[in-house]
């Protein structure tokens, strides 16, 4: 069998980067987007230097990922947040609209350009990174781009599963339960930034997520930590693909 094809967005640092440094272990073939330089050296590991809002500059780096190999899952994981966590109401409204055009525009283009190639090939999967933040009882003061948009992410995966799924695409999301070491929190002190989550923390969930086979019933969003943490909650996960 032909090794499986992973395009990972956001992968230069971060969770980007772990989740890309895991699938090479697991033998993937890996292709990873980012507006920086690639900072993985392997050579199952090709780089794009491309901005996911920018959509013919995108769509090329998409080609040539598909002319290497056919991509078997994407993985949606390029965000930006307000570094600064200003209440909305002093907030630029330059700054909403380009943390909305990473985290929505990027997501959309994300789904739309792979999901048209997945869907020709009749199979694939899908998956946004979101958070915790985006649902509504986790609603952050001083968050309200990133709350805002990771909501927004997660109701375009649903619509894009209804539309993709019966030509064979999963689209799914996968969250993280708890702060992670991603640069997001540079406001924090050197103590409390030693208590975040390493970025590698989303790999198990990420992985099982990227290999299920068309027909898988969803969409789900995943609970990053109810997933390693809670086997009848895993159960519950695998018990609906069966019946699927």
């Amino acid at each position: 069998m032909s090794r499986r094809h992973i395009v990972i967005t956001g992968a230069a640092r971060g969770i980007g980067r772990a989740l890309a440094g895991r699938f090479l272990a697991e033998g993937w073939l890996v292709t990873g987007v980012d507006l920086g330089p690639a900072g993985i050296d392997d050579p199952a590991y090709r780089h794009a230097v491309a901005d996911i809002t920018d959509e013919p500059v995108f769509d090329a780096a998409l080609e040539t990922a598909w002319s290497r190999a056919p991509v078997s899952a994407i993985i949606g994981n390029a965000a930006l947040t307000d570094l600064a966590h200003r209440a909305a109401i002093d907030l630029p409204y330059a700054d909403w609209q380009r943390i909305l055009r990473v985290n929505i525009d990027g997501a959309f283009l994300t789904g739309r350009l792979a999901g048209r190639r997945m869907a020709a090939q009749g199979h694939g999967n899908i998956v946004f990174v979101t958070s915790s933040l985006a649902f509504l009882d986790q609603a952050k003061a001083e968050d309200a781009p990133y709350c805002t948009s990771k909501s927004g992410v997660e109701m375009l995966a649903r619509v894009l599963a209804l539309e993709l799924g019966p030509r064979g695409v999963n689209v799914n999301t996968l969250f993280p339960s708890v702060k992670i070491d991603t640069g997001f929190f540079a406001h924090l002190t050197k103590a409390e930034r030693a208590e975040l989550a390493p970025p590698s923390i989303l790999d198990p969930a990420a992985l099982w997520l990227a290999i299920r086979a068309p027909g898988y019933r969803g969409p789900v969003s995943i609970d990053q930590e109810r997933y390693d943490a809670d086997p009848a909650y895993r159960a519950s996960l695998t018990s609906e693909e069966t019946a699927a």
